[in-house]
């Protein structure tokens, strides 16, 4: 059974971003029992600012009630069965993580999505070139999973105003490092051991704008 957690407001770092010159069109292909993307059966989608997010049930007889699980719900609850084949185009202009899951093979609670369910993961940067150089940083942390105890690594030397925030299952800061610029190729050590086990994220912040958003799961 896979889990997927909520994971909101992302606003506050990210801020407004321009959506891009030529949106994608993404088709998240639903399943009994499931959901896919590019042949994958996984939920999670990291799509970019302006984008449009489409769900289709090609085969198959049972009900799948689509529901978004962020604070505002990012679309009215929409069916796919048999006489609905295709959902709604959803667009999304606002950057953030958007939690959803199908109503009758997945649950919620405490912040959790079990069963059937994914997220949808927008970023957004001004220009193409912006984009390109945040997206050259790729900031990682591993192992992953981990026990608590893990290595931040960044592929390039990091600037001035380079930091790195961990956020818990519903959206609350609970970390953040400054990354500096000296950091060494082989990475700064980070203890993470007094957190509970569970799914976390975090976020490269650089010159107050998102870079990039990554899953972490702790056992601790």
């Amino acid at each position: 059974m896979k889990v997927f957690t909520r994971f909101f407001l992302l606003l506050a770092m990210a801020g407004a971003a321009a959506p891009p010159a030529r949106a994608a069109q993404i088709t998240i292909t639903v399943g009994d029992n499931y959901y896919a993307y590019n042949g994958i059966q996984n939920g999670d989608v990291a799509i970019k600012v302006g984008d449009v997010v489409t769900w289709s049930y090609p085969t198959g007889t049972s009900s799948h009630p689509t529901m978004s699980d962020s604070p505002s719900p990012a679309w009215a609850l929409f069916q796919m069965n048999a006489s609905s084949r295709t959902s709604p185009a959803i667009p999304f202009n606002t950057p953030g993580v958007y939690p959803y899951h199908c109503t009758s093979h997945g649950a919620f609670s405490n912040g959790v999505i079990t069963g059937m369910g994914g997220t949808i993961t927008v970023t957004g940067t001004a220009t193409a070139t912006e984009d390109a150089r945040l997206a050259a940083l790729a900031l990682t942390l591993y192992p992953n999973p981990s026990r608590g105890f893990v290595t931040v690594q960044l592929r390039q030397r990091p600037g001035p105003d380079y930091k790195l925030r961990l956020f818990n299952i519903i959206g609350q800061e609970i970390r953040s490092v400054a990354l500096r610029p000296d950091l060494s190729a082989t990475g700064l050590p980070l203890d993470l051991s007094s957190l509970p086990g569970g799914v976390y994220f975090y976020s490269l912040v650089v010159d107050g704008k998102v870079a990039s958003t990554k899953r972490l799961v702790l056992q601790n």
